[in-house]
């Protein structure tokens, strides 16, 4: 692998890069080059990795930019990036300026991010540079609730909610919110559960309108109503207007600080008219959205009846969605978002149908892990199909705040769901994080 950096992110005395040759003609530009795709940055495991993966093994050539230092550090153990390249992604112009260079020596099909906030980045620079032809508002549209919110305002699958302006007086917020608790607070932009918060009272809701106002000062502030229910994901890509819909996942969510999600289920074999219906609603929103190429994953829950939208996000879900997928149905989903990022029809074809199950583990206090024990007795679980631990001895650890503190999984299959769900969980229940309090 090649490593590029640039000015002040060269922090491993390796080479710089500052040659930039720009050309204007399309057609000679490429010819007798190689084949190229950009990522926009990547988690160092999970479906963003794996789309990586999914156009290495297409046959492209694969340029990973990211600003990430602990990504840039481990960069021998990403075998499936060809050339990374630490650039300024907060930048615009530092991340044109990466693409040019590249440019210069490989043919770039596409740019492409599964990672908030750049997707709608690359999509906007890939249309232009690659004359692709993603829907950049749409995107734009939900990768912002607030946004999102307003353009879906008065839908019978949106909840209440309300816009909190930046130098808007929270009392009369307070008033207009009296007898509609539980609410939740978020930020437009969050991601991952990151800055979403319960809330089920007046004091706790000013606090945490101070809170984010501290924190994310000028920024809306989000507050919905709490819906109670199951939720579910559905995976969708759209190719030319037309809808695909890849899997329907329901989510166990653990509530504690945060809403974190802590299972995941392929549904195989469920209520027809509740199934058909959540298809029907997540189809009727995607085309409210005018995506007319692109991918993206709705997170809705069934309310007394209903199915009510609880966001839309304009990619794949992170984490292990991909390989869920592929257990369940046989097919690599990452590589086909590629090929409708590239401009070619998706083929969605199950191979076969298994019920699997995927349980994340987290920690109940702040320690430095010492060490992990049970992996082994846990694999020996007939079913069991992969166990991913994430940190390393050493790394301190700490009680959920974000889909990032999930700190690995165990994913299984069964004759049925809830078979799959017991496997899991016993597996996991023989896996222990051994922690020095801190």
């Amino acid at each position: 692998m090649t490593i590029h950096f640039k000015s002040k992110l060269n922090k491993m005395h390796h080479r710089q890069v500052y040659n930039i040759r720009i050309y204007s003609d399309f057609t000679w530009r490429h010819v007798g080059k190689m084949k190229a795709i950009i990522f926009l940055d990547t988690n160092q495991s999970g479906s963003s990795r794996e789309g990586i993966k999914a156009a290495k093994e297409m046959g492209f050539f694969t340029h990973l930019l990211t600003n990430r230092a602990s990504i840039l550090e481990k960069n021998k153990e990403f075998t499936e990036v060809d050339e990374m390249h630490a650039v300024n992604l907060k930048q615009k112009e530092s991340i044109e300026e990466a693409i040019m260079n590249i440019r210069s020596t490989y043919q770039v099909v596409g740019i492409i991010s599964f990672i908030d906030p750049y997707v709608h980045v690359a999509a906007e620079l890939s249309n232009h540079l690659c004359h692709t032809n993603l829907s950049v508002e749409s995107i734009k549209i939900m990768e912002n609730k607030a946004r999102m919110r307003a353009c879906l305002k008065e839908k019978k699958y949106s909840p209440y909610y309300l816009i909190v302006q930046e130098n808007e007086s929270i009392h009369p917020v307070t008033c207009l919110l009296k007898g509609r608790y539980p609410l939740v607070v978020k930020m437009p932009n969050s991601a991952g559960s990151k800055d979403v918060f319960f809330i089920e009272n007046e004091y706790e809701l000013r606090n945490r309108i101070k809170y984010l106002r501290k924190r994310y000062p000028g920024e809306e502030i989000l507050i919905e109503e709490y819906l109670e229910g199951p939720q579910f994901i559905v995976e969708a890509i759209v190719f030319e207007g037309t809808i695909h819909i890849a899997a329907v996942v329901e989510q166990e969510i653990t509530r504690r600080k945060r809403f974190i999600v802590t299972g995941y289920s392929v549904v195989l074999n469920r209520n027809k008219e509740m199934y058909n219906r959540l298809i029907e609603t997540s189809r009727e929103i995607i085309s409210e959205l005018d995506v007319e190429n692109g991918n993206c994953h709705l997170e809705l829950r069934w309310v007394e009846g209903e199915w009510k939208l609880i966001e839309i996000n304009p990619r794949i879900s992170g984490g292990i969605m991909n390989k869920l997928v592929e257990e369940a149905y046989g097919f690599s989903y990452v590589e086909q978002i590629l090929k409708i990022y590239l401009g070619n029809e998706p083929l969605l074809v199950r191979k076969h149908k298994n019920h699997v199950y995927a349980h994340y583990m987290t920690v109940h206090l702040v320690g430095t892990l010492l060490k992990v024990t049970g992996r082994n007795e846990a694999r020996k679980e007939p079913g069991v199909i992969e166990i991913y631990i994430k940190p390393k001895n050493g790394q301190t650890l700490t009680p959920p705040l974000s889909m990032g503190h999930r700190y690995g999984y165990v994913l299984a299959k069964g004759r049925t769901e809830s078979e799959a769900k017991e496997i899991a969980l016993k597996a996991a229940s023989h896996i222990h994080f051994h922690l020095k309090p801190i």
